[in-house]
């Protein structure tokens, strides 16, 4: 009997050790821990491993600049070359350094005369600017061959190409033999910007003038904004946010539709009518059931009008800052027969999702506010604009420079999501 009892109290005290090893090992959640701020950068989509691999001695410095250098040869022949080894050495005097071989003709003019420009292409002159770079300036007249405007310099004994965006017209203050390259540093005497890029602000629009990067197997466009110099780094404040914080996405198609937002906030500044050409040419790309394209656009600059209709729609109150609106309208000439005619509402939808993704994709704000199927609201638009039966409008996108305030929205809901079946 004593055995017995012995032997039940060394189980009980075994099961004591293993309930209390359990107990002590057993992992119960962290306390959670308010950061001081919650507030961080957004990251990029796309995560690079930390793991570096050595390449050798190479110049990956990205993106180089696209840039086309300007000079006149001893017998006043005007020479431009393309050159990506090149940026800004010094603010006072404000300076540039450019780095060009011996062997090319622009070395032999720079040397010769003490002066050239830089002038920044838009991609819209890749192609000349790619070929500037590829032949010789002693083989022939590129400016001839490329049908582009040589002007001679204000300031400086170099030409300036008439047709690029952007031109800097430089004095040499030093030339540096470097080895392979010869760097002529050149104080900048002028520069000269086309008149639509500069702001209200006297920044350069960015967005209009769409400046030509260099990466080794291709040449860039301008991609997505990622933030705004002086104001990214508030996220790092606790008593501090950031005016501009959009989400980063490698794909610019992608951050465009992320980053899409209902604008209705302005600043005075007008929108260009090329820039509204361009925003109509986005929504006419919209698909369209059986090619028909029923759409009509009613583009509206009139300062009386935008406020007309500000005042007599319920929900278009933005108006009034905007200083441009597109009213998206049905053409019911255009549509299909019978039952099907109703698509045309299904094809202005598309037409207008083209135009406010091709809104923020510029840089410039949009917001629409519905008018079809409210009979009063069709009456109003129509009347304010001479809108004829045979048209519908559907909404109006109001349409402006915006001043910051509104920012998009993460919308990603899964729980709306039916794989296979509901």
């Amino acid at each position: 009997m004593q055995n017995k009892s012995t032997i039940l109290n060394v189980f009980l005290a075994a099961i004591i050790v293993v309930l209390v090893y359990q107990l002590s090992t057993q992992q119960t959640p962290a306390p959670t821990v308010t950061a001081a701020s919650s507030k961080k950068p957004l990251p990029a989509t796309d995560t690079l491993k930390t793991e570096k691999r050595s390449v050798g001695a190479k110049g990956h410095i990205m993106p180089k600049p696209a840039l086309v250098i300007g000079s006149y040869a001893a017998d006043g022949t005007p020479n431009i070359m393309t050159a990506a080894w090149a940026g800004i050495v010094n603010s006072d005097p404000m300076s540039v350094g450019v780095s060009i071989r011996a062997t090319r003709k622009s070395y032999e003019n720079i040397m010769a005369t003490k002066a050239f420009t830089i002038n920044v292409p838009s991609a819209k002159y890749v192609a000349h600017m790619d070929y500037a770079g590829h032949v010789s300036g002693y083989d022939e007249d590129k400016f001839k061959k490329l049908g582009l405007t040589a002007v001679q310099g204000t300031h400086v004994n170099a030409p300036y190409i008439g047709e690029f965006p952007i031109v800097i017209e430089c004095e040499v203050t030093e030339t540096i033999d470097l080895g392979s390259h010869t760097q002529f540093v050149g104080k900048i005497i002028d520069t000269k910007v086309d008149a639509q890029l500069i702001k209200a602000n006297g920044h350069i629009d960015i967005e209009r003038m769409q400046p030509v990067i260099y990466s080794q197997s291709y040449y860039y466009g301008y991609g997505q904004p990622l933030a705004k110099p002086w104001d990214i780094y508030k996220v790092f404040k606790d008593d501090m946010e950031p005016s501009m914080q959009p989400s980063i996405h490698p794909n610019p198609t992608l951050a465009t539709i992320y980053n899409r937002k209902s604008v209705r906030h302005y600043t005075s500044e007008l929108v260009a009518e090329e820039q509204l050409n361009e925003l109509l040419r986005a929504g006419m790309a919209a698909p369209t059931a059986m090619d028909k394209r029923p759409w009509a656009f009613v583009v509206v600059r009139e300062r009386a009008l935008l406020d007309s209709l500000a005042a007599n729609l319920p929900y278009a109150k933005m108006l009034q800052q905007a200083t441009a609106a597109i009213v998206v309208c049905g053409d019911l000439t255009k549509t299909l027969d019978g039952d099907a005619q109703q698509y045309w509402i299904q094809d202005c939808s598309a037409a207008t999702q083209n135009i406010l993704l091709a809104a923020e994709s510029m840089g410039l704000g949009a917001v629409w506010t519905g008018v079809h199927p409210r009979q009063e609201r069709i009456e109003t638009v129509t009347g304010l604009l001479k809108i004829p039966e045979t048209a519908i409008p559907l909404n109006v996108i109001a349409v402006g420079h915006p001043t910051g305030v509104d920012q998009p929205k993460d919308k990603w809901d899964e729980t709306t999501i039916h794989w296979e079946r509901w």
